[in-house]
């Protein structure tokens, strides 16, 4: 596994090749061949000079006709369109590869956040994995498209030009080269004290983004309540600390980068009068002198594109770690071969688990503790209790978007550990209390189920859900588009065609978590008789608050946060059984019929009476 160095550290030039060329690995024959491409161009680039030295020993020689500047003149025009030719191939070799690469590491990631534990993605802002996808991955194509052709070109170049320089003459060569003695230091302090912040550089530019993501999707909520400023309040600053932070970095490479660039392109003040000196005492001939003057003075410009990649490879360095934190994210261990199940059964034998830091170097968070229960198939289990008692948490680890820390959880009596995560959700339909739908036709979201469905399968999953009499009324029916998250629907609305999805699909295990939430009083009856339906030779595992829902449960389990602990299960039972208990759930049940007979208009208008 690689491994990128900390934001805050360091990073050598060694680390982040060591890091990025890896990415390159995939497509390495045409990355290869980028960068020989590049090479014979930039060195065709040399060509021109090449000619104009052997013109000017002709001249300065008395021995050069016209035919001959001619002939020179058209070999110095191949090499310039030979150096075209080549740049351009190597550009369209370097981008086709580069942007394969990309596709590769996006699909990676995608596949991968499939497979990791689900706080691995809960705790991070989306802003921020969004960023990294998008942004991070883009800026590789930096280094796969740019960098390998440019650099090995650029280096190659320099070599062989150093060479050829000192061939013609050793002395004047020393004094091409004299500016390097103090222009890299120059460029290593520079690199070193941008890479020193960039760190904070980048925790800058998550932050706003993040931000930015956050405010965007709660633009609803932050208009309705007249709140935009305020809220609008931690975006601002994240924008305004940002900009005055890369403000502030670029004042301080400007010094140091324009005392590199104007001395790298100054070497005019050594050749020049080393060059007029060997020449007025006739140790250098005029040809090579004007050689010097021509190429010489200007090839060390090779040096700014090297200069320029190391202050860049400390960004790419970061990305490519960013990158490799999702790309190479500890999925949840998997075996490959399937099992054979029983019964859909569910067993939940003393579990524990405790949910990651919120915060770096934090402790982890116990969510529950010693929770043991049997869901029977045919039989339906109710989760209730008061918020925080990890209801939620406990539906989801049933499908395991989590590993338990403690304990087991069967299910057809095999450990969900010891099933493939394939295997497993095919046992499970999950309808969460936040439904997402797809921007995609209302017949696409059902058919999320089982892609094979056909259309009278849809339409009949639908009609069980109490989905198709809205759906008869949409403009196009059920190839009516939905919009992002399903925004042409109700709340109501959604959670049916969520519903419909899980029916669609047949699992033998259903979880629904608050799913009735959002219906209305008058289909909230027949959503019951659906999922009645629904239940017969199934496995049923309802979350509620509403508890007349579950009022006729075959077994309801009350889960509680005794003292701010984790949640643990308090009570068991039929309904009648737990009211009779008068405990938690008698007090719940009573707090719940007590709020359906309260009036709101008697709210409104502050009567206290009695309710009737």
């Amino acid at each position: 596994m690689r491994t990128a160095p900390a934001p805050e550290e360091t990073p050598s030039i060694v680390d982040g090749f060591r890091l990025l060329l890896p990415f390159a690995r995939v497509g390495r024959a045409t990355y290869l061949a980028s960068a020989v491409t590049a090479l014979l161009g930039t060195l065709c680039q040399l060509g021109p000079f090449y000619v104009v030295y052997l013109a000017l020993l002709g001249v300065v020689d008395g021995t050069a006709t016209t035919d001959d500047l001619y002939r020179l003149a058209a070999i110095a025009a191949a090499f310039v369109i030979a150096q075209h030719g080549l740049m351009a191939w190597s550009t369209w070799l370097s981008h086709r590869a580069a942007f394969a690469t990309l596709e590769q590491v996006r699909l990676r990631i995608g596949d991968r956040l499939g497979k990791v534990p689900l706080g691995f993605v809960t705790n991070r802002r989306s802003g921020e994995i969004q960023r990294t996808v998008n942004d991070d991955v883009e800026r590789l194509e930096l280094f796969l498209a740019h960098a390998i052709p440019d650099l090995f070109a650029a280096a190659g170049v320099l070599v062989i030009t150093t060479t050829w320089l000192f061939v013609v003459d050793w002395r004047l060569a020393l004094a091409a080269l004299a500016v390097l003695v103090v222009c890299v230091p120059i460029m290593a302090f520079g690199a070193r004290r941008g890479t020193d912040q960039l760190g904070e550089y980048h925790r800058s530019l998550a932050r706003m983004n993040g931000s930015i993501v956050e405010f965007v999707r709660a633009m609803p909520v932050v208009r309705t309540f007249n709140r935009s400023e305020e809220i609008f309040a931690e975006t601002r600053d994240a924008i305004d600390d940002s900009a005055r932070f890369q403000a502030e970095w670029g004042r301080q490479f400007l010094p140091t980068f324009s005392a590199f660039y104007v001395l790298i392109v100054s070497n005019v003040v050594t050749i020049v009068p080393v060059g007029a000196w060997l020449w007025l005492t006739g140790r250098l001939g005029t040809a090579d002198l004007l050689f010097f003057f021509i190429l010489g003075l200007g090839y060390l410009v090779s040096v700014t594109r090297l200069f320029e990649f190391t202050t860049q490879l400390t960004h790419l360095t970061l990305a490519a770690n960013l990158v490799l934190e999702l790309d190479e994210a500890t999925p949840l261990p998997e075996v490959d071969e399937r099992v054979e199940l029983g019964a859909p059964r569910v067993t939940v034998d003393g579990i524990s688990f405790s949910h990651g830091p919120l915060e770096p170097g934090g402790s982890p968070r116990r969510v529950l503790d010693g929770v043991s229960f049997t869901a029977e198939p045919g039989t339906v289990t109710a989760l209730v209790g008061p918020s925080g008692a990890g209801k939620t948490t406990l539906a989801k680890l049933l499908c395991r978007f989590w590993d338990v820390d403690d304990g087991t959880i069967t299910v057809g009596g095999v450990d969900v550990r010891r099933m493939p995560g394939e295997q497993l959700m095919e046992q499970i339909s999950f309808v969460f209390q936040e439904t997402f739908l797809f921007d995609d036709t209302v017949a696409g979201n059902i058919r999320l189920g089982r892609p094979e469905a056909t259309d009278d399968e849809v339409e009949a999953a639908a009609r069980s859900a109490q989905a198709d009499h809205f759906i008869d009324r949409l403009p196009e029916g059920y190839e009516t588009r939905l919009g992002e998250r399903g925004a042409r629907l109700s709340g109501g609305e959604r959670q049916r065609i969520a519903i419909a999805r899980a029916l669609l699909k047949g699992a033998p295990i259903v979880v629904l978590d608050e799913a009735t939430a959002y219906a209305d009083p008058e289909n909230e009856a027949a959503l019951q008789d659906a999922l009645s339906e629904l239940v017969a030779g199934r496995t049923l595992i309802i979350i509620a608050h509403r508890l007349s829902t579950v009022s006729g449960a075959d077994q309801i389990l009350v889960l509680d946060a005794v003292d701010g602990g984790p949640g643990t299960i308090v009570e068991r039972g039929s309904h009648h059984e737990l009211v009779a208990a008068d405990g938690l759930y008698a007090r719940l049940w009573e707090a719940s019929e007590l709020s359906e007979r309260v009036s709101l208009g008697d709210a409104v208008r502050g009567d206290d009476r009695e309710p009737a």
